[in-house]
């Protein structure tokens, strides 16, 4: 049987200022469908769970709904702290939740036990694995802290949690901090893709990117359209002399999201996304 088509948008949030969930509300009129926000308090405290989820006397299909999940942590709110005490009840939460989610006639990113918003991981778990599942991708040579390989040229040492940081430069001795990466910095500037569904934007793009450049970008975006769950997604890249090196992913548009264009296409990507209906093996 061919699935419900959609009626309302039920966008699921911590922060109102989240690019995502920001834009959103400012641009609901663009969306084909309702659009009903909903904070993280209000989803524990006062949300009836079953087969529909009732609301304030409303009533939600999960079947007839499209979910757009900015749920960050349970420790921020829309300042009301969530009756969350414990991390075993945080955790029983987010496995609770992405349970939920998935009766949902689409969802933008389910919860996992890396990040509630869904995400592939650190930099030393993008780079082992994106390159084995993205043909003809380029990582940052590189090593964790214990390894003996040597690394030479511009080195940087930098925490793997932290995605959008750079790190800073190694030490003469090239020695790595417990748990962090050293790792050889691409020459050229770090530019961002956003990425909604199969849509994409650059808009801080190099000017002098070359037509075979930008190709690996799309066919990068085309490929993580096609296998990943998490379909709102900031990419970084180098831009260099060659193709470009890719640096990280995460769910989060920090930099794009602050352009004027990026609610045309959260919107536009949104819509395209809904209405395809991919399906996608958890990454």
């Amino acid at each position: 049987m061919a699935p419900s088509t959609p009626n309302l948008v039920l966008l699921l949030y911590s922060d109102r200022s989240d690019p995502v969930a920001r834009a959103l509300v400012e641009r609901a009129a663009g969306l084909p469908y309702e659009l009903l926000a909903m904070s993280l308090a209000q989803l524990i405290d006062e949300v009836r769970v079953g087969d529909l989820w009732n609301w304030r006397g409303r009533t939600i299909d999960p079947s007839r709904t499209a979910v757009v999940n900015r749920l960050v942590s349970v420790e921020t709110g829309d300042g009301a702290v969530p009756p969350l005490e414990t991390s075993f009840q945080c955790q029983e939460f987010w496995t609770w939740l992405a349970g939920a989610l998935r009766h949902f006639r689409y969802v933008s990113s389910l919860p996992s036990s890396l990040s509630p918003m869904g995400s592939f991981g650190s930099l030393a778990d993008q780079w082992l694995e994106l390159p084995e599942l993205i043909t003809g991708l380029r990582v940052p040579a590189h090593r964790p802290s214990g390894s003996a390989q040597a690394l030479h040229g511009d080195v940087y040492v930098v925490d793997p949690r932290r995605l959008y940081s750079l790190g800073s430069r190694a030490t003469a001795d090239n020695a790595v901090p417990r748990g962090h990466l050293a790792y050889i910095r691409p020459a050229g500037k770090l530019f961002h893709v956003a990425q909604v569904g199969s849509a994409i934007i650059a808009p801080n793009a190099p000017p002098h990117l070359r037509r075979e450049q930008w190709n690996h970008v799309e066919s990068f975006a085309r490929a993580m359209s096609a296998l990943s769950t998490s379909r709102i997604l900031e990419h970084a890249f180098f831009d260099g002399d060659e193709i470009p090196v890719f640096y990280s992913t995460c769910p989060v548009p920090v930099i794009t999201g602050r352009e004027p264009v990026y609610a045309d296409l959260l919107v536009r990507g949104l819509h395209d996304d809904i209405k395809s209906d991919p399906q996608r093996p958890a990454p």
